[in-house]
């Protein structure tokens, strides 16, 4: 209920721990409703929200990173299950098209060494590829990376039948990744909620998987990191994979 309250008021469903004991030892205290002490911290709460989007607002780095999810939340905008497979070394995105069968959908931003040699890779395989181009530089369907001053705050659009390039597609044999499956949950978990997610930002020296940022922020942590007990006290939350 908090979390709906804060999201109508503030813009993003966020209630961190402190905010669950502030509003809710002051309704106790003053015998009031907890909507009537969200309304009260709204302009609080509102001034957080702004000055850590300010703080994390994305640049074409941070969302060069995070190209393989926002080509999946494309995908799966058409319908498709996504899943992420193994193909030249890369963890890409891919629409499920039957059991174990899946057509990759590759998104490049730049002319880089590393996006070059994916081009290269790719076509000899292109009946089996969608290939999504935001660069002049290497071809492939145009798509448009657009950002705004709202959640999701970015995302990928193209005006091409992206489906119909995919059901034209050979869908390939390949092993999902279960790691980036469970990424791309939180990936779609925080988005639909009004935060703010970045990829492969450093909180406090570690590198995490996401970083989600509203009122409070969270973090998606591989299990095995060693620094999970420094990150906890720099966060409101943490998630493993």
């Amino acid at each position: 209920m908090l979390e709906k309250i804060v999201k109508r008021l503030v813009g993003v469903e966020d209630a961190p721990k402190w905010l669950e004991r502030e509003v809710y030892d002051r309704a106790r205290r003053d015998g009031t409703d907890v909507e009537s002490v969200v309304n009260y911290l709204a302009p609080r709460l509102y001034e957080i929200y702004r000055g850590n989007l300010a703080k994390y607002r994305p640049g074409r780095h941070v969302i060069r990173k995070a190209a393989p999810y926002l080509v999946a939340e494309l995908i799966q905008q058409l319908g498709y299950p996504v899943a992420f497979v193994n193909l030249f070394g890369e963890i890409l995105p891919a629409a499920v098209r039957g059991e174990g069968m899946y057509t990759p959908v590759l998104l490049f931003m730049d002319a880089k060494r590393k996006s070059l040699y994916l081009a290269s890779k790719s076509r000899k395989i292109m009946q089996s590829i969608v290939q999504l181009t935001a660069t002049s530089d290497v071809d492939g369907i145009v798509a448009e990376i657009v950002k705004v001053e709202k959640p999701p705050y970015y995302y990928l659009t193209t005006r091409a039948d992206l489906r119909k390039h995919i059901e034209s597609s050979v869908p390939i044999t390949a092993t999902p990744s279960p790691k980036y499956g469970a990424i791309y949950h939180y990936w779609r978990h925080f988005r639909e909620r009004g935060y703010l997610v970045l990829v492969g930002k450093e909180v406090g020296g570690v590198s995490v998987e996401l970083l989600a940022v509203g009122i409070g922020k969270y973090a998606v942590v591989g299990r095995h990191s060693k620094k999970i007990a420094r990150l906890k006290k720099l966060l409101d939350g943490i998630y493993l994979v």
